[in-house]
């Protein structure tokens, strides 16, 4: 660890900006070249977002029954797209997430994709004032890391997600814990990213059980307004999760590789033994959580780290995180950063080694898995050293 801090010169760590620039520039030059709402590698534009551009559609069209059908979403997505759309991305998210995408499916789908990846980043900038930050450095350095990059490039919602956890964060840290537990419940449509936090309050007293009574009223508020305004869609859509989300990486064309899990790191390591493999899953989620409460108990009386350790616990024990969802462990990142100043060194050196996981790792599990029909994913090691060495660092005095 010192050889790599001291390895960490000013001067290396600026390779981070030149390969992040590279990335965006490569990714806006294809989608600027490409032909019509394709990119040069003829993948739509945005990629997921075009789910979430169709599920908006289909509301506005008041066939919100077929939100879940896949024969109609695709036709659909080949109406917008064209002729040369050559994948099927399906809308798995509740109904009431469909919503915010209706005042966007008026627009051209060019236009709705540049507004809401836009968006995205006015969610990090926000996020991050939220968690204490006022310098637009760090703003800088996330757009540089891969998660974030993602998050834009594939027109997902995990800046959103980040936006609502740093504003459970700051809810919660500033004495309002029912409201904190509102905004919580704000991420139902991702709610295996809310496991760390809920398990937080579990054990946070009285305090924890107001917050965790205000994320089941907001949950159930949301619930209910599925059921009242789309029963249908909300039937078809309880079905899915039934059948087809407990064993998601099975279903059809689900690109593996880009699942960063424990989960996801036994399916690919031993392929043919499935349930092997979600059983030692769950062995190392359990454990995490064994961990965490210790970790709990030894920090109970500062909020900044125990909420960076529940939110780190969460994509450990997270059955479903992709590549884009890591961009919340920014939060971890910046509360340990803000709150240990003097172990920096050491955070520098931890950091470093998860963006260089996070960069490489896809195309680095993408070539085994097209070579050899089984893979390593190595962020999820690199994550548990991580989260191994930062435990360690927080229990020992500084040098």
């Amino acid at each position: 660890m010192r050889y790599l801090i001291r390895w960490l010169t000013p001067r290396r760590l600026s390779y981070a900006w030149l390969a992040g620039g590279v990335l965006w520039l490569a990714w806006l030059g294809s989608v600027l070249l490409g032909p019509g709402n394709l990119d040069l590698a003829g993948q739509p534009v945005g990629t997921d977002f075009l789910e979430f551009y169709a599920a908006g559609k289909t509301l506005l069209r008041g066939e919100s029954a077929r939100l879940y059908d896949m024969e109609y979403q695709a036709r659909l997505q080949q109406e917008i797209i064209g002729p040369g759309l050559g994948a099927y991305y399906a809308f798995i998210t509740p109904p009431f997430f469909a919503v915010p995408f209706v005042p966007l499916a008026l627009l051209p789908y060019g236009l709705a994709f540049a507004l809401w990846g836009l968006g995205g980043l006015a969610a990090l900038w926000a996020g991050l004032r939220l968690l204490g930050l006022r310098s637009s450095r760090p703003f800088l350095w996330a757009l540089t890391g891969f998660p974030v990059f993602a998050a834009v490039s594939y027109g997902q919602n995990s800046l959103l997600s980040l936006l609502l956890l740093a504003l459970t964060y700051r809810l919660w840290r500033d004495g309002r814990p029912w409201v904190a537990g509102l905004a919580l419940a704000g991420l139902m449509y991702k709610p295996q990213l809310t496991l760390g936090v809920v398990l937080l309050w579990l054990v946070g007293g009285w305090e924890g059980w107001k917050a965790l009574a205000g994320w089941m009223l907001g949950s159930a508020s949301l619930a209910l307004l599925c059921v009242v305004a789309w029963p249908e869609a909300s039937a078809a859509y309880l079905h899915f999760a039934r059948t087809v989300l407990p064993d998601l990486p099975n279903w059809q064309e689900f690109p593996i590789w880009h699942l960063h899990t424990v989960r996801g790191f036994w399916r690919m390591l031993i392929p043919e033994w499935p349930l092997l493999g979600d059983a030692l899953a769950l062995l190392l989620a359990g454990l995490g959580v064994m961990e965490g409460y210790r970790f709990w108990r030894r920090h109970r009386s500062s909020v900044p780290l125990t909420f960076a350790a529940a939110v780190a616990l969460t994509l450990w024990i997270t059955p479903h995180a992709m590549i884009y969802d890591w961009a919340v462990l920014l939060i971890p990142a910046i509360l340990l950063w803000e709150e240990v100043p003097e172990r920096r060194g050491e955070w520098r050196a931890l950091y470093a080694l998860v963006w260089l996981a996070t960069f490489l790792g896809g195309p680095l599990t993408y070539g085994q898995w097209r070579l050899l029909h089984r893979a390593v994913q190595v962020t999820v090691p690199v994550l548990g050293f991580v989260l191994y060495r930062a435990r360690c660092l927080l229990a020992s005095p500084p040098r």
